[in-house]
């Protein structure tokens, strides 16, 4: 095993709505942040924990994935019961499900209330951002907070969120992966290397 292997993954990921936000539709690849996600959960579930927060969109990709690789008991997932009636039944794919209480008529302080929950049952992550809206740099910030030491990874080609704070981070990274994040599509095997498995 690599040195990286037990630590678990955290992926915060979205798919941009074209009704919201255009700063972040304009940059998105729906293409890229699928597949970003899709090789994510491939690369880290036969090693560790896949943690994240569930999603419509994000869900059933990282379902099938694990699915196929028999890897359903690597996957952790959170949800804010203020979204219980939108739940996807992708949900019943997996034992570890953590419903965090909803804060009666407050979306956001639901949310906040669900990302406290989940960073902070986690240690030493690893993070990974894809795509997404203002969730995805709520996310960045509250885990950058939250895990200051620890490795944080805006995969900058699949644009809108990430390519965001990519371009707020960029400098902390050195110039072979500056270029891999903002120009590498072949996800695997830059996630393999970037998450330390080779």
């Amino acid at each position: 095993m690599g040195v990286n292997d037990m630590r678990p993954v955290f992926l915060s990921a979205s798919l941009p709505d074209p009704q919201r936000h255009e700063k972040y539709y304009e940059s998105c690849d729906l293409v890229a942040i699928r597949e970003a996600t899709r090789a994510l959960a491939a690369v880290v579930l036969p090693r560790t924990q896949l943690v994240f927060g569930g999603h419509p969109a994000i869900t059933p990709l990282v379902r099938r994935v694990a699915s196929r690789l028999k890897q359903t008991k690597s996957v952790r997932v959170y949800q804010s019961d203020y979204f219980r009636n939108h739940f996807p039944v992708d949900n019943d794919a997996f034992d570890d499900l953590t419903i965090t209480d909803s804060v009666p008529n407050d979306r956001n302080a639901s949310l906040l209330l669900m990302r406290e929950t989940m960073l902070g049952g986690m240690s030493d992550p690893i993070g990974v951002f894809v795509g997404g809206m203002d969730g995805v740099e709520e996310e960045h910030a509250l885990f950058v907070k939250i895990h200051s030491k620890s490795l944080a990874l805006p995969i900058a080609s699949t644009g809108a969120a990430a390519r965001i704070i990519f371009d707020q981070v960029r400098s902390e990274f050195s110039e072979r992966d500056q270029d891999e994040l903002m120009n590498n599509y072949a996800y695997e095997p830059m996630f393999a290397r970037l998450l330390g498995y080779q």
